[in-house]
């Protein structure tokens, strides 16, 4: 099967979120762009996917004109949140039953300093459900205690008659010496046929115990859910005529085939997040800014990224309360969106979020939405959404409705009128916005005056600049179509795959040629995996990289290591360069300490075409003609406010705040004092603070 296609034109993106599901198409030759939004379908989401495709299909498209079709889902991220995954069972080392049940310490998260009463994440896998084998494998990969297979036979019986869905095996160093480990999986498989099976030498190839079973069990966990999901999904759009190969975002900001995710479905949990960084990047980019933030605000979570130039990796992430140690985009999420619901609490403090109204109920504006106040009504009850162009019109909301909710449930109990309620929801899910904000910038030792803010998601571009002000950031750049951005960064993405492999050396004292072959290998096995997905060999390049640290440190930090021949003088430039990164990091470097490797890392890569943006004609600094109207918003007082149609906007024309933007997928506000331009792209550009003091000239 080639990866270029030749007649079909069409790359199609679809991302579901906690209330729409969004598809983007692109026409590859013209650079058109369609979009649309439908209702997510929690009880089923594939239905959701497949209504926006059969939108998109009735538009006179014909299912052969399909390139590519990329997915974002959120499957993997919901059946850990919601602790709807499968039966899973664990398998582990006689005697390390403990491993589990205690996170290292560097696995607090971030504001946890008291380990003693740190609440430790909930266990995907209790005991009662973990079997234990007797075998020892030392840390140089010798093994110490051979495999029992009869007793280990004897104890994996309990798996017979369990109704087990998936196991994880993670034996102890199996990383270092999978011999053990895969005899365990074979003898799994005799006992329970029907299993999901993940080892952890496939899984995590690395060293630590708890990352590696805790990121094992998790990709168990999710494991069934995931493969069910795809296959349904699959099915149903092979009976449509659609059978190109499904191409599923991963976490690490890069697409995969849906059959090699199914082996380590894992890396789907911050699948829809990394997409919407993706457009971030891609749209900072067109705007000449290389050091961005991505502000994703949806219906029912936030998410902030930081772009350098490109986006910003990981190599752990944190997905709710569980910590996973496989590569991911630089994402902080929270539970505040446009669904999300406002409430008092027990001492009488007006509280936003995580619970959100999500797609059903909804707001409640929404037709047939819950009777619970969220920030989509309180965004309504201050005039910054048009009840009657939500979605360009085919939801109308009901004022009436957002505001005997916001009455009944906070202004009355807090003996405050209907708009200072509102405005007060509004200015508490900003602060936690600003919150995560921080976490992605100022927690990292990063100013987030040196940077721009790129908002999109539904709600993201009606909040965006008050959260702009308040940490300083001198411009907000809004894409073109902010409600389906993410939707969009699947466009823009390439095919991608991770693989680490621990081994332990001093860089001093390993040949070149050793660390050459053990790429070498690595990008072999890669290849092959790769070629059976589907994809040509000629296609793939590899970035290659090593983990190192100071012998006496105990976590490392990544280098960069160039392609083909490696050679002794490599050596030492990677040394200088890890000098530097750990002084960068850390304000210190021990040059007097000697090296060690412990993982090398490659990534596979296959690059797609970048879509071609079509530029806008310079039309003059005159926005008269977009404007449609006016009506009373709210900043603190009621203001007469011009309102303008995106669609009629031109290149060059600049608005001065207060002003409002409505468009088919969002609805942008320029906050008084603020100034905004378009550029030749379509970018929305709001200058917050005066652009000659912060040097971001055009």
């Amino acid at each position: 099967m080639a990866l270029e296609p030749k007649a079909p034109r069409l790359r199609v993106g679809i991302d579901i979120g906690g209330t729409f599901t969004d598809l983007c198409v692109l026409e590859e030759e013209r650079g058109d762009f369609f979009h649309l939004k439908v209702p997510t379908t929690p009880k089923e989401l594939a239905r959701g996917v497949m209504e926006s495709l059969e939108a998109f299909l009735r538009e006179d498209h014909s299912p052969d004109e399909v390139a590519f079709l990329f997915h974002a889902t959120t499957v993997a991220t919901n059946a850990m949140l919601e602790q709807k995954g499968a039966n899973t069972w664990l398998v582990i080392t006689e005697g390390y039953t403990g491993v589990y049940e205690t996170p290292e310490l560097g696995e607090i998260r971030m504001g946890s300093y008291d380990y003693l009463s740190y609440p430790k994440p909930r266990l995907l896998v209790p005991q009662r459900k973990t079997i234990q084998v007797p075998e020892r494998v030392d840390f140089r990969g010798h093994i110490v205690r051979p495999l029992d297979e009869a007793e280990a036979r004897r104890r994996l019986s309990r798996l017979r008659d369990e109704g087990v869905e998936a196991v994880a095996v993670c034996l102890l160093f199996s990383f270092m010496n999978p011999e053990h480990e895969r005899r365990v999986g074979e003898m799994v498989r005799e006992m329970a046929p029907d299993a999901y099976i993940y080892l952890s030498c496939e899984t995590l190839p690395q060293i630590r115990e708890y990352p590696r079973l805790a990121t094992t069990v998790a990709s168990a966990y999710v494991g069934p859910v995931v493969s069910r999901y795809m296959r349904r999904l699959e099915e149903a759009l092979v009976a449509r005529g659609l059978s190109r190969p499904l191409y599923i975002m991963q976490s690490n900001g890069g697409c995969l085939t849906s059959g090699a995710l199914r082996r380590i479905p894992v890396q789907m949990v911050e699948s829809g997040p990394a997409a919407g960084v993706l457009a971030a990047a891609y749209f900072a980019g067109l705007a000449r800014r290389e050091r961005a933030i991505s502000f994703d605000m949806g219906g029912t979570t936030a998410k902030a990224g930081i772009i350098e130039g490109s986006p910003r990796i990981v190599p752990r992430f944190q997905a709710g309360e569980w910590l996973l140690s496989t590569p991911s985009l630089d994402i902080v999420e929270i539970g505040s969106g446009g669904g999300s619901i406002a409430r008092i609490d027990k001492s009488g403090m007006l509280k936003v979020g995580p619970e959100s109204a999500g797609a059903e109920p909804g707001p409640a504006c929404y037709p047939g939405g819950g009777s619970a106040p969220t920030v989509t009504d309180a965004d309504l009850v201050l005039g910054w959404l048009n009840p009657d162009y939500f979605l360009g019109g085919k939801i109308r909301l009901d004022r009436v409705a957002a505001e005997r909710a916001v009455a009944v449930e906070i202004a009355r109990p807090l003996g405050l009128d209907v708009v200072a309620a509102a405005s007060g929801i509004v200015k508490i899910v900003n602060s936690q916005m600003v919150e995560a904000l921080r976490l992605v910038t100022v927690a990292r030792g990063e100013d987030p005056r040196q940077y721009v803010l790129v908002a999109f998601g539904g709600a993201g571009p009606v909040h965006a600049a008050q959260l702009a002000e308040e940490l300083k950031i001198p411009e907000v750049i809004v894409p073109p179509l902010p409600g389906v951005a993410s939707a969009m960064g699947l466009l823009v993405s390439d095919l991608k795959r991770d693989y680490v492999r621990t081994r332990f050396a001093d860089l001093e004292m390993i040949a070149a040629r050793e660390i050459q072959a053990l790429f070498e290998t690595m990008e072999a096995e890669s290849r092959d995996e790769l070629v059976r997905e589907g994809i040509a060999r000629e296609k793939i390049s590899y970035e290659r990289s090593l983990d190192l640290r100071y012998s006496i440190q105990k976590y490392e930090l990544t280098v960069p290591v160039g392609g083909g021949a490696l050679a002794e003088g490599d050596k030492a430039a990677w040394r200088g360069r890890f000098d530097e990164l750990h002084e960068q990091h850390y304000g210190t470097r021990a040059s007097d300490q000697r090296v060690e490797i412990v993982n090398y890392r490659l990534t596979a890569k296959v690059t797609l075409p970048r879509p071609r943006v079509p530029e806008l004609p310079f039309s003059g600094e005159e926005a008269g003609a977009a404007l449609k109207g006016r009506r009373r918003a709210y900043f603190d007082g009621w203001l007469d406010c011009p309102v303008y149609a995106h669609e009629r906007l031109g290149c060059g024309n600049r608005l001065a705040g207060p002003a409002i933007i409505e468009q088919v997928d969002s609805t942008i506000v320029i906050q008084p004092g603020h100034r905004a331009r378009v550029d030749r792209h379509g970018n929305v550009i709001i200058e917050v603070l005066a652009p000659i003091a912060h040097g971001l000239l055009d």
